[in-house]
């Protein structure tokens, strides 16, 4: 209880990271503003018109909102959507479990899910992945900023957000990493700092390829706690509440990885943030 009370006083940021920060919100918002005087505003995911300053299609946000609702019935452990609606006004901490979270235990605390892995959602998460797709992935960040700060809502917000590293080689393929600008856009909502707490150790494959058992051995050990913040007193992680966020969540092996690296290297809590959550079978 001692290390959830001191992790309450949000880590400072360093007046490097606040330089840093600053200066990569005056570029994408300089980016986006040249884009939006020289191109008509469209649908960040199927390119229709859109008026103003609406990220989504009426056609498209119909779907994502659709899939949004699917997660009100959610467990507040792993994400998953259950039969049963469970409460969603009560607080974070007060953690509502499915029948699979009570037999098996979990490196991770607790699960926020924006939509549910189908339909136009499983289009919007593959697309965003690439960098030329940047604006959808900024509207995804924005959406499951808004739902982390209505989650966080009257509770203790996390002191520091951070994201899923991938392989340099994906990294090229893709363009870079996206998830990085959903993470800045969930840390932007939360008024928290958003800080790269983690290194990928060595290639994995992708998960979506294994099954339950090969995805947990994947990503054994593949994740580890960057030099910089791996001191046991460091005030970014030590007694923190960490908050990652990531694309997808299926089997939960990914985030098992991360949430215990983040916990060997004295985090008090993981909370674990996704645009969409898959369910094996669907």
């Amino acid at each position: 209880m001692k290390n959830l009370e001191k992790s309450s006083e949000p880590a400072r940021e360093t007046h490097t990271e606040r330089n840093l920060g600053l200066l990569q919100d005056t570029w994408v918002a300089a980016k986006n503003a040249v884009l939006e005087l020289i191109l008509p505003p469209v649908c960040r995911l199927c390119n229709a018109p859109v008026r103003g300053d609406d990220d989504f299609c009426p056609v498209c946000d119909t779907a994502l909102e659709m899939s949004a609702s699917a997660m009100a019935s959610a467990c507040r452990r792993c994400g998953s959507p259950q039969s049963i609606v469970v409460n969603r006004s009560a607080p974070a901490e007060s953690v509502v479990e499915c029948q699979n979270c009570r037999s098996h235990s979990h490196e991770f605390d607790a699960v926020i899910a924006l939509w549910s892995y189908n339909g136009r959602v499983c289009d919007a998460v593959v697309a965003a992945k690439y960098v030329h797709n940047a604006p959808l992935a900024d509207a995804m960040g924005r959406r499951l900023g808004q739902r982390a700060a209505a989650y966080f809502a009257g509770s203790a917000v996390p002191d520091c957000v951070t994201y899923v590293p991938s392989h340099l080689t994906r990294q090229m393929t893709r363009g870079g990493n996206a998830i990085v600008s959903v993470a800045q856009s969930v840390a932007k909502s939360l008024n928290r700092p958003s800080r790269g707490l983690l290194k990928l150790n060595r290639a994995i494959a992708k998960q979506a390829w294994l099954d339950d058992e090969a995805r947990q051995k994947n990503v054994h050990g593949a994740f580890s706690v960057r030099k910089s913040y791996a001191s046991p007193r460091s005030p970014q992680i030590a007694n923190r509440h960490i908050l990652v966020v990531d694309d997808v969540l299926t089997t939960g092996a990914t985030a098992d990885a991360v949430a215990g690296a983040l916990k060997q290297a004295g985090a008090a809590k993981v909370t674990w943030a996704v645009t969409a959550r898959a369910v094996r079978g669907h």
